[in-house]
């Protein structure tokens, strides 16, 4: 027990004075006091407190589990974006293995920094905001790569089309399903579209088995039929229905739909083996203008070549009038107007095209009309010099005065409708197709300057989205990667030409898909067509310009002779036969004529006043092409300049495979029908129109 001297601090040095000790007392009795009021408040932790630790104590250790954390994240982003970068395949291996190196160097600087922080403060987030930083642009690198890889997948992988074919029946019919049709008539074309009716027919059979179906080659004829009553419904691809509007301009409401059918066509795989990194290769490009599904085969309104050159960074495109009257493949090669091929597949266009200029086309490109609208948009609008005063429809086709676009001359920004608008119009006076195809090249060159400014390039995953949903091609994803490694590994620049056919002349012909009703056409030149295959040519052969060469001295009618590997079609038909051409009948080359419909298409003609334009025939029965920019070195003498050559008849605008042209029987104008034969040093004379198709 403490004695109380010590508890009290009396010790022999301490003050023993009277005043000392007087002091001492007072200041203890005032800490007795606060120590009363402390117990007295039960606060006894004053009693038991426990002795102080003197002990020098470590820092702490700052919480690093969140950095952890992000440095784990980046790491899988980084391993993430090198494997996008290895599949997409557009870089060579080594710029991939530099780019990894140099990353992941990056990513273990971070690591050992993380490990060696030994405090917080301005230093630690410094590195949090580093670290967050590569987090995001190694992300967003990573997303545009998969991105672009999963586009180009998707648009490359298309290996069907599809047909949509309509059951209609009047709109006041009683018939609203397809079990009411149960003992009714069905009519539909196996002629123009055995494929889709055949496919129509299956699915309504297992669905009543009793129907009567109706063949007839024209859907003219079918949809009259159908509004007299003698047949109850008919199946009509939904892609025709816009070529009887032509006729019938009240469809729609006339008619309603009972059901829509699809019908999937195999689209066949490309066997070209060609490297397009380094040779010439040419891809048609289709501008649809039905729905929103570049896979469903519709009428093709833009109509584009790109002759691609990779050796010399050369582009050439080619803008073929929509209304070019070609030869139609899935129809037997009939006559027709270059968008109503577009009804039987990308493909059947590209062949009738081939067919029409003697070359062979590499891959297509369908796009959807609507795609414009989202990539100009995407981009902000492009700048283009309109060069006209107009109005269209929108791109619903609206009539409606509140949805027309209405644009005014000069050099504008402009946004999705209205370069859609520009890139369809073609109705005023003077301007027509030659006018729509310039704008159309120009809203092209406007997106591909567009794309290499940096506002283009910060919206490139909103393009891919876009050309996901709206763009189909045939050409394989590995030669794709091949074309864009290449121009990666070397870049240049690149010459773009542009080729407008407009040598031809317009006409009112009959067509081999509207057998019933003159339609407008073009007839492209035999200028035009040679002018396409020099461009075409240019690309395989560097041999010096030729002339063209002919001889009139043993022949008053000019015969021609093409460049020698041009092999244009025997069905096709050009400007040079325009005086020989009746618009009521349907042709497969100018030699074989149908006119079994020619009365009905007359009368159709007169009933919907249709304006009937006959060209006029030039001064020569066979046309001789200008001067041409080039004719390729076949090696040896231009044989061109020695005879005239009468090979078997075809078109004598066109020539055939061999590079001759000929002399074929001349034809009654106002028929169509041909007959006889004339040697060439003999004057023409028409046969008796005998009314019948050879």
């Amino acid at each position: 027990m403490v004695s109380l001297g010590k508890f009290l601090d009396l010790s022999e040095s301490a003050p023993v004075s009277r005043f000392g000790i007087f002091f001492w007392v007072q200041r203890w009795y005032y800490k007795l006091g606060d120590f009363m009021k402390k117990v007295k408040k039960k606060d006894v932790s004053v009693l038991n407190q426990p002795p102080i630790d003197t002990t020098p104590k470590k820092p702490k250790t700052p919480k690093k589990w969140l950095d952890w954390i992000e440095w784990v994240l980046a790491l899988a982003v980084t391993v993430f974006l090198l494997f996008c970068l290895y599949r997409l395949s557009m870089f060579e291996l080594q710029i991939v293995l530099s780019i990894a190196g140099v990353l992941l160097a990056f990513v273990l600087i971070l690591l050992i920094l993380l490990i060696k922080r030994k405090s917080g403060g301005w230093k630690a987030t410094l590195y949090r905001i580093v670290l967050l930083l590569y987090i995001a642009g190694a992300g967003f690198g990573a997303y545009t790569l998969n991105n672009t890889y999963v586009t180009l997948n998707d648009i490359t992988s298309a290996r069907q089309s599809v047909i949509q074919i309509d059951l209609l029946t009047k709109a006041d019919s009683s018939l609203d399903s397809v079990e009411d049709f149960a003992k009714k008539k069905i009519g539909y074309s196996n002629h123009a579209d055995s494929f889709a009716s055949s496919a129509a027919m299956a699915d309504i059979n297992t669905q009543t088995a009793t129907v009567e179906y109706v063949d007839m080659n024209d859907y003219q004829q079918l949809y009259e039929k159908l509004q007299a009553g003698e047949i109850d419904g008919l199946l009509i691809p939904h892609n025709r229905i816009s070529l009887l509007r032509e006729e019938y301009k009240s469809i729609e409401k006339d008619t309603k739909t009972i059901e829509t059918f699809k019908a999937e066509r195999e689209i066949t795989p490309v066997t070209s083996n060609i490297d397009i990194s380094k040779e010439p290769f040419v891809v048609y490009v289709a501008g649809i203008d039905e729905g929103d599904d570049p896979s469903i085969d519709a009428r093709s309104d833009v109509n584009i070549l790109v002759m691609v050159d990779p050796q010399n960074n050369q582009m050439t495109t080619v803008s073929i009038p929509r209304d070019s009257y070609v030869p139609n493949p899935a129809l037997e090669n009939g006559s027709d107007k270059l968008t109503h091929l577009g009804n039987d597949g990308a493909l059947n266009s590209m062949e009738g095209i081939e067919e029409a200029f003697g070359i062979d086309i590499d891959y297509y490109a369908k796009v959807n009309f609507q795609s414009l609208i989202h990539i100009v948009d995407a981009l902000g609008g492009v700048d283009v010099d309109v060069k006209i005063d107009f109005n269209e429809q929108d791109e619903n086709r609206s009539f409606k005065k509140s949805d027309k676009i209405y644009l005014k001359k000069g050099m504008q920004t402009l946004n999705g409708k209205e370069a859609l608008a520009y890139a369809r119009h073609r109705k005023t006076e003077g301007y027509g197709t030659t006018g729509r195809e310039n704008a159309q090249q120009q809203i092209i060159q406007a997106i591909m300057k567009k794309l290499t400014t940096a506002e283009g390039i910060s919206h490139i995953n909103d393009l891919m989205n876009v050309a996901s949903k709206y763009v189909a091609t045939n050409m394989p994803l590995s030669a794709i990667q091949s074309f864009v490694s290449k121009q990666l590994r070397d870049v240049k620049p690149w010459s773009v030409d542009s080729i407008t056919l407009k040598g031809g002349t317009d006409a009112t012909l009959t067509t081999v898909s509207m057998p019933s009703l003159p339609l407008s056409c073009y007839l492209l030149s035999p200028d035009d067509i040679v002018k396409v295959y020099n461009a075409y040519q240019r690309m395989y052969d560097s041999s010096p310009m030729k002339n063209f060469a002919f001889n009139l001295s043993t022949n008053p009618q000019c015969t021609i002779k093409y460049p020698k590997d041009q092999s244009v079609s025997e069905f096709m038909i050009t400007s040079a036969a325009a005086d020989r051409l009746n618009p009521y009948s349907v042709y497969y080359g100018i030699d074989r004529v149908d006119s079994s419909n020619a009365g009905a298409s007359e009368q159709r003609a007169q009933t919907n006043n249709i304006e009937i334009v006959v060209p006029q025939a030039p001064v020569y029965d066979y046309y001789v092409p200008s001067q041409p920019d080039y004719v390729p070195d076949t090696g040896g003498e231009n044989t061109g300049s020695s005879e005239p050559v009468t090979p078997p008849a075809t078109d004598p605008g066109t020539g055939d495979g061999d590079g001759t042209t000929t002399t074929p029987p001349s034809t009654d104008p106002g028929t169509g029908d041909n007959g006889g034969s004339t040697t060439p040093s003999e004057p023409v004379t028409p046969p008796a129109d005998t009314g019948t198709a050879e």
